[in-house]
């Protein structure tokens, strides 16, 4: 290796820098200057033979490599590539840089210039299939990996659009950007996502560090409940500024190669800044930590498993440590799916609460509603009973005493007629008091009411109807709005069929059975298209059944009758208990 303090050096000059004996041995095979101001040349000579290798450069970010092969004295440029460069124009197709040792040739020689940034390229030597074996054992582990991670974006998407709590939309942002960063770093964007993009091709591992930043600050706030006035939060407000101006900066449409030792001193404050930021959260971890809140503490295991595998990565890119093939390559991959994963298990955890606090509530705002239905139904009930009361009692009796006055008076067609219309308006408003409240519910139970609703109508004539009544024998135990319901369904069902069925048998069932009662109505009469009636059909015995948190089912073909199936819950039961 030679270092190229001019940066201008030609090939020619570097090859005689070369037969000069200025190139140094590279042991071991890793270029790693860290910042530097200088251009590198890296010679490879004492080719083994006869086979076909391929020197590999494992860094997906080198701005600009050109590749020589030194044949009688002079040097052949065979390839020109980097980030400044369209992606097609590397000699073989490889998320880092492959080059061919062809043609044959006794020394090579390959300019690595990234001047004003940091430099880390381990090289080796390996052969097609050796590459070939790479290339698809790293395309297999990069879908897995990746499909794992689009899995947790898609479950943070459908929790955010399942509660519309901002955590989770910035959880799901927060893990794009980490995604966005691995694929930068891994030269996998540039590949597949904007492989003619020169301008973003060098900017995109710090565009997506940098939002990635931004956005945890945001998902963290929210994560563990940080308190926005508090001092805490104010500074990670001036860390996500300072970022934002970063980004700013990292995608202001300029070259930032002019700028040289200012762009290196930026790109330098970079991480020093982060890793200041990164302390801090950690502390702000550790308070919430210490007052017991667990989200905190599994951001903190999240976090902590993804900066050792940051660490160790970047120890392998540096030649400090050597790590297994799978972690010297995937360490980061594998880091962040860890750290989303641990994370995911907090936030499934917060809408599994979430869920339980909505259910809690829906269950606490149907029982008031029930509360206040059972309120409303009472005072109607009450108010229907003084009214009927007032009917019957009040008036039934003026009008009955009228009528017996009439009655004592001279024998007259026009003082019979007058007393046949009061007995008949007496009649009227008896079945009227009857119908604002079935007073033999009060005085004789439910099934006498039942039975007497049926005998009356079954005195027109007009059809024959069956009544079976089992069980309710212990109904008086039963609260008085129920048993009232019960009646209101069966007598509103009557008035159906016999207002509308045209029907000459019917035949009313209400069975008592251990946990619930069913209301079974039958008649031969016209029939009715269900379709055509639509959701207003029998709606008020509709609303009845589902005041008592009952099922109805209603089955009509024309002109072969209706059959309506009720299953109501006994008091204190429910319809889900029991299947």
């Amino acid at each position: 290796m030679w270092e190229d303090h001019t940066r201008n050096a030609t090939a020619t000059q570097a090859l005689e820098a070369y037969r000069q004996g200025k190139f140094r041995p590279l042991a071991p095979s890793y270029l790693n200057p860290g910042f530097t101001e200088s251009v590198y040349w890296v010679a490879l000579g004492a080719i083994p033979q006869p086979k076909e290798l391929i020197l590999v450069a494992d860094n997906a970010h080198v701005n600009h490599l050109e590749w020589y092969a030194v044949k009688d004295s002079a040097a052949a440029l065979l390839a020109v590539t980097g980030d400044f460069h369209p992606f097609y124009q590397r000699p073989l197709i490889h998320n880092t840089f492959a080059f061919p040792l062809e043609p044959r040739a006794p020394l090579y020689l390959l300019k690595v210039d990234k001047a004003f940034e940091s430099l880390q390229a381990p090289l080796k030597l390996v052969t097609m299939q050796e590459l070939q074996d790479i290339r698809t054992g790293e395309a297999l582990m990069n879908g897995i990996l990746t499909g794992t991670i689009l899995l947790i974006i898609l479950f943070g998407i459908f929790l955010f659009a399942t509660t519309r709590e901002m955590v989770y939309g910035w959880y799901a942002l927060y893990v794009f950007c980490m995604l966005g960063w691995i694929w930068a770093n891994r030269g996998l964007g540039f590949h597949y996502l904007w492989p003619d993009s020169v301008y973003f091709a060098s900017r995109s591992r710090l565009t997506f560090a940098t939002a990635s930043l931004i956005v945890s600050v945001q998902f963290l706030s929210a994560f563990i409940g940080l308190d926005p006035k508090g001092r805490n939060r104010k500074i990670l407000w001036g860390f996500q500024f300072i970022w934002a101006v970063t980004l700013a900066l990292i995608l202001w449409p300029m070259d930032y190669t002019v700028f040289e030792r200012y762009s290196m001193l930026l790109q330098s404050t970079i991480p020093v800044f982060t890793l200041i930021g990164v302390f801090f959260i950690i502390g702000a971890l550790i308070q919430k930590i210490r007052k017991g809140n667990m989200p905190a503490l599994l951001y903190l295991a999240g976090t902590t498993v993804l900066l050792a595998f940051v660490a160790a990565e970047s120890l392998y890119h540096l030649g400090k440590v050597k790590l297994p093939e799978f972690f010297s390559h995937f360490g980061v991959f594998t880091g962040v799916v860890l750290e989303m994963i641990i994370i995911t298990f907090g936030l499934a955890a917060r809408f599994n609460t979430y869920r339980k606090e909505k259910e809690a509530v829906l269950l606490q705002m149907n029982e008031q509603q029930k509360a206040l239905t059972d309120t409303i139904i009472t005072v109607e009930a009450a108010q229907r009973k003084q009214l009927a009361d007032t009917l019957h009692d009040e008036i039934g009796s003026m009008l009955s005493l009228a009528s017996l006055n009439l009655g004592a008076a001279k024998n007259e067609p026009a003082i019979e007629q007058t007393r046949g219309l009061l007995m008949t308006v007496s009649h009227t408003i008896r079945n009227i008091s009857h119908q604002l409240t079935p007073v033999a519910i009060e005085k004789y139970g439910l099934l006498h009411a039942i039975s007497d609703m049926v005998q009356i109508a079954n005195a027109s004539g007009k059809m024959k109807i069956e009544l079976i009544l089992v069980g309710f024998k212990n109904e008086l135990s039963y609260p008085s709005n129920y048993q009232h319901t019960i009646y209101r369904i069966i007598q509103e069902l009557l008035q159906n069929i016999i207002k509308h069925a045209g029907a000459s048998n019917v035949l009313i069932q209400l069975v008592e059975l251990e946990d619930s009662c069913t209301i079974i109505t039958e008649d031969n009469g016209r029939g009715i298209d269900l379709a055509a009636m639509g959701p207003d059909f029998l709606r008020s015995v509709r609303s009845k059944v589902e005041y008592l948190q009952g099922r109805m089912n209603i089955d009509s073909q024309l002109q072969q009758g209706t059959m309506t199936n009720i299953e109501i819950p006994l008091p204190g039961k429910t319809l889900t208990e029991l299947y």
